[in-house]
């Protein structure tokens, strides 16, 4: 694929993300979990056999900021507070907004889901109203399977970090990630085991924050 090729998929994949944000009468979102501090919804995934799930936070914290400490970079804050990640590469550089990524997950489940890798086309985008990373998975000759992780897919998904125009220190965080995580895994596991998966990256997300003094109060 030329860089042309990988610039128009990740377009579209940007599009994807925000229908799925935005297009309230085509997704019937239903919560999966729910706190204070955030809330997890899940639809069927129009891909697979599994869900889309949509992560939701506040942070008194500017969007950039925020928006720093989930992109998924090597040199970035976020492997010293996401304890499910064990190692972010960045493999290529197609452009200044747009690269190839290999992130590489721990087990879960007490060890019943073994680590997993993905090799994801990523681009970032920025607007009046959001910053976000756009990502989906392919398959590069390049860049094959290791053998002790499991190759997982990721269908269309990514960070938005919704601006608010009234409070530049406060923004919203939106995950949205449909794994495929391959493998022998029983389908009630993996869909036990990603809510929990997301409300750690959340709250993990609200406590770096706090202790690298972030939060504006």
């Amino acid at each position: 694929m030329t860089t042309e090729d990988y610039r128009d998929k990740a377009s579209k994949v940007a599009e994807e993300l925000q229908e799925y944000l935005n297009n309230t009468d085509k997704y019937k979102w239903e919560v999966a979990k729910e706190t204070k501090d955030f809330k997890i919804s899940c639809v069927k995934s129009e891909y697979f056999s599994g869900h889309l799930y949509k992560g939701e936070a506040e942070y008194n914290v500017p969007p950039k900021t925020v928006f720093e400490y989930v992109e998924p970079l090597p040199e970035g804050p976020r492997m010293k507070w996401d304890k499910n990640m064990k190692k972010i590469e960045v493999l290529k550089w197609l452009d200044k907004d747009l690269r190839l990524n290999r992130a590489c997950t721990s087990s879960a489940c007490m060890g019943l889901i073994s680590p997993r890798d993905f090799v994801d086309l990523i681009v970032t985008k920025e607007t009046d109203t959001y910053l976000s990373t756009n990502a989906i998975s392919c398959e590069c000759d390049e860049f094959p399977e290791v053998k002790k992780f499991v190759r997982g897919w990721n269908y269309a998904c990514g960070v938005v970090v919704l601006k608010y125009s009234h409070n530049p220190n406060k923004c919203k965080l939106v995950s949205l990630i449909q794994p495929d995580i391959k493998g022998m895994v029983p389908k009630n596991l993996t869909d036990a085991a990603i809510p929990g998966s997301m409300a750690e990256f959340f709250t993990n997300l609200g406590n770096a924050l706090k202790e690298d003094g972030k939060v504006i109060s």
